[in-house]
């Protein structure tokens, strides 16, 4: 069995039939379901046998056969998704319990509705047709709160544990229809990967996970004798008798779950159609049991023989990586020995990760408390302690290695959105202090001792990366950070968290208070820069004291651009650019009752506000004044594919839209836009790019125009002041991105104690995360006359590269299983790759 293809996902299942013909058709099985229940109250004969004598009965034959057809038209899975097909549903990440204990619910509903038709409901016109309409209601509802199939299909459906069974190894693979795109509403999809969800399942290294999966299985050919064979009272007996056969099997027999189970999957199956196959016509029915046994061998046979090539699979090793410590040999013989695998303490929780998984990805999935932030080792957001197996992980790159020495956390220390594994590797989500300070120090530094006093203004990446380089460089100088807000660093790219989290700024900080004080720097928390007197090289700060610099680097950063909207300011309107807007969204929301809010700007900051608000619960819809979202990144094709996603996770998206005025009267009750729209809303954010917060520079002279112009070196005309990050303009731009304003900053940090070095841009990276959407814009996105360029588009993917001189020069990665961090180095580091692997669309983008 081929392991590429004996496990496609639903982007890998051809479509036959155009989504909208299936539109068509699930809304003919909701009529159908509709006048199936009428029959049942006017017409119970009819409506009973149908439901009970047809429909039913053909239900087990077709989830072993064809279940993609069913999961396609079923009526209430049609009913589940009309809320997201109508543009209604809520589309909230179903809660922790529900996830947990889903198919618990799920399998007792079924055990309940099988006993119901012992008591009588077979023979009840009313019940029947109650039973039908209150699960069609039910799974409508769910659909309106949850996203996905999280609501019903995916999680309480009574029928999903037998689907689940029997659709394990289709006859024939229908293509997922409904989820256009997927939002990763659940755990181990079946409509995403048919062929491996319940072997997902078994193979789950949360024990309850799987019990609860073998326990269903071990009960369904007792529960199915119990229906046919016994009286109502007995059921519990077969039942009971069922789950004691099973639980010695697994205990005693040396053999796999997954063989007892599908044993026991194929014995429920050959039970029913005996009894179901008896329609009093002896040849007949002889002929329908034989047919049913023969079909349940077939099926037992094609399932056992798949557990191996999933096995395989799972275990798959990515392209061997150089160890970050140990020898090649030790990592190869422990590659050997084991397959990846993550243990997460101090719970043993064990997981193993899919081919080309950062740890962070791996974290993610699997529900664990961690904060992303640029998920390119820059930021430091994502400190974990590797405790064992560090040889099993992958090399450490330029990136990391620096944010690892800003932190100067233990030596055990990786950046989770860079590792991937390689075999078995231990991991503590907190990372360990060291057991003495580690201040980086770069030697042989010819360090200027005329430089006693440097003053830092903005303690954000650009001005604390300055302040730590600086002190790297330069032991004896003495480091003053000023910082307007009442913070030390912390995660602006997590600030959206804030929004809709519970924890406030627990997690966001990305120094220790301890850090500066081991680097001797000396903060300035809560205080403002009032002027800079160059004359005197001082600065003046509002609580009137002064301070003197030899070096001054400006690091003060940018705030949001608003544009002319009349009436903005009126409460309800605002930005989201530090934790303090975050902080008064959230309180302003709950104050009020906020159930509307519009986004300005169909940006990366955005989108991540739209989303924050939507998480919050918050129906959002995004305004962007240009024919498509995050234009800057990405091409046209892109910005479609993005605009779909992003409205199925719920989000309103307006292209070709600007706010003109807001209505308000005392606080925001709604929008005009410029082309004479109205839109309701009690929250207005405005996303509209950024401003350089120029103005001191402007103040004391210096040459600006949207920043600080610099020059190579990052100093200003001034040669004792130096800038960096937003607040500079290098060449004619103002990226406003972290990589550059921490390039800037080290650059910075050198001159300003006395060396010469110089700055060299480097391709512009941007990156979005929200559930369902993983996107990646590394470096130009346009083509050149004499690029190359290489397309390939699935479904829920896009992937474009710019090829020019067998070197990546630009790329769009959207959807998973893109190895961006390679790729970004590819990039930045102008390497020669495999063109030829790049065309054939190998996965993890090898050729790179």
């Amino acid at each position: 069995m081929d392991r590429v293809t004996a496990f496609p996902n639903y982007t890998q299942i051809p479509s036959r039939i155009p989504v909208k013909v299936w539109h068509g058709m699930r809304a003919g099985s909701i009529v159908a379901a509709l006048i199936l229940a009428a029959l049942l109250i006017a017409a119970p004969d009819t409506g009973l046998f149908l439901m009970w004598k047809v429909v039913i009965p053909l239900l087990p034959l077709l989830f072993l056969t064809v279940p993609g057809l069913w999961r396609n038209l079923c009526p209430l899975a049609a009913s589940n998704q009309t809320p997201r097909a109508l543009e209604f549903t809520k589309a909230l990440t179903a809660p922790d319990w529900l996830k947990e204990y889903g198919y618990v619910i799920a399998f007792s509903l079924f055990i309940g509705f099988v006993v119901l038709r012992k008591l009588g409901l077979d023979d009840s016109g009313a019940y029947s047709a109650l039973l039908l309409l209150g699960a069609m209601a039910a799974a409508f509802t769910g659909g309106i709160f949850l996203k996905g199939k999280s609501g019903w299909c995916s999680t309480i459906c009574p029928l999903l544990p037998v689907q689940r069974i029997y659709g394990q190894t289709p006859l024939l693979l229908v293509a997922n229809a409904h989820c256009q795109p997927c939002v990763g509403c659940v755990k181990n999809c079946y409509d995403f990967n048919p062929r491996a969800a319940y072997l997902a399942d078994l193979h789950d290294q949360d024990t309850y996970w799987s019990g609860y999966r073998k326990y269903f299985v071990g009960a369904f050919p007792g529960i199915v004798l119990g229906f046919f064979a016994v009286p109502v009272e007995q059921m519990a007996l077969t039942t009971a008798v069922s789950l004691a056969v099973f639980a010695t099997l697994i205990t005693f027999f040396k053999t796999s779950a997954h063989t007892i189970t599908t044993v026991f999957g194929a014995t429920a199956f050959g039970i029913f159609y005996w009894y179901a196959a008896d329609v009093g016509l002896d040849p007949l029915t002889y002929a329908l049991r034989a047919a049913a046994i023969a079909l349940a061998a077939t099926w037992l046979y094609r399932t056992l023989a798949k557990e191996q090539p999933f096995l395989d699979k799972a275990t798959a090793k990515p392209a061997p990586a150089a160890p970050s410590s140990a020898p090649a040999a030790l990592s190869s013989a422990l590659n050997r020995a084991s397959g990846p695998q993550v243990t997460f303490l101090p719970d043993n929780k064990r997981v193993a990760p899919k081919p080309g998984q950062t740890l962070l990805e791996v974290i993610e999935a699997n529900g664990l408390p961690i904060e992303a932030g640029c998920r390119m080792g820059i930021c430091g957001a994502d400190p974990v302690a590797i405790k064992d197996g560090m040889a099993c992980t992958s090399e450490i790159s330029d990136d990391e290695k620096a944010t690892l020495e800003r932190l100067g956390l233990a030596t055990n220390t990786r950046m989770a959105c860079c590792v991937k594994v390689t075999g078995p590797v231990s991991v503590q989500l907190t990372p360990e202090k060291p057991e003495r300070p580690r201040v980086s120090q770069v030697l042989d530094f010819n360090w200027d001792r005329s430089v006693q006093r440097v003053v830092v203004i903005g303690n954000g990446i650009a001005g604390v990366t300055a302040a730590d380089h600086l002190r790297r460089r330069h032991p004896a100088t003495k480091i003053d950070l000023i910082a307007e807000e009442p913070h030390h660093l912390y995660n602006r790219m997590g600030i959206s968290r804030l929004v809709y989290g519970r924890s406030a700024m627990q997690g966001l900080y990305l120094n220790p208070d301890a850090w500066y004080d081991e680097r001797a720097i000396t903060t300035w928390l809560n205080t403002r820069a009032l002027w800079i007197d160059r004359a005197n090289r001082e600065v003046a700060l509002g609580t009137g004291e002064k301070l003197p610099y030899d070096r001054l680097i400006l690091a003060n950063g940018s705030r949001s651009h608003v544009p002319s909207i009349d009436g903005f300011g009126a409460p309800g309107t605002g930005v989201l650019r530090s934790a303090a807007d975050a902080m008064a969204l959230r309180a302003y929301a709950q104050r009020v009752g906020s159930r509307r809010g519009v986004v300005a700007g169909g940006g990366l900051l955005g989108l991540e506000a739209a989303y924050a608000l939507h998480k919050l619960g918050i129906r959002t819809t995004v305004l962007e004044r240009g024919p498509g979202l995050l234009r800057r990144q990405l091409d046209q094709r892109a910005g479609e594919l993005l605009k779909s996603y992003l409205e199925a996770l719920g989000l309103e998206i307006i292209l070709d839209a600007e706010v003109d005025r807001v209505d308000a009267n005392g606080r925001l009750r709604g929008l005009d836009l410029k082309d004479g729209r109205t839109l309701p809303a009690q929250i207005l954010l405005v996303a509209a790019g950024i401003e350089p917060n120029a103005e001191l520079a402007r103040d004391a002279q210096l040459a600006t125009h949207r920043g600080v112009l610099v020059d190579d070196h990052m100093r200003t005309e001034d040669p004792h002041i130096l800038a960096a990050g937003d607040v500079a303009e290098f060449d004619k731009q103002t990226p406003g991105l972290w990589p550059t304003a921490v390039a800037q900053a080290e650059v910075a940090a050198e001159n300003a104690a006395g060396g010469e070095k110089t700055y060299v841009p480097a391709p512009p990276v941007t990156m979005l995360k929200v559930v369902g959407v993983e996107l990646a814009s590394i470096g130009r996105f346009e083509p050149q006359p004499d690029d190359e360029v290489i397309v390939h588009e699935g479904a829920g993917t896009y992937r474009k590269l710019l090829v020019a001189d067998n070197r990546i020069v630009g790329a769009i990665l959207l959807g998973p299983g893109n190895d961006v961090a390679s790729l970004r180095a590819a990039i930045t580091q102008g390497r020669e790759v495999d063109v030829a692997a790049l065309r054939r669309n190998t996965p993890q983008l090898a050729g790179v």
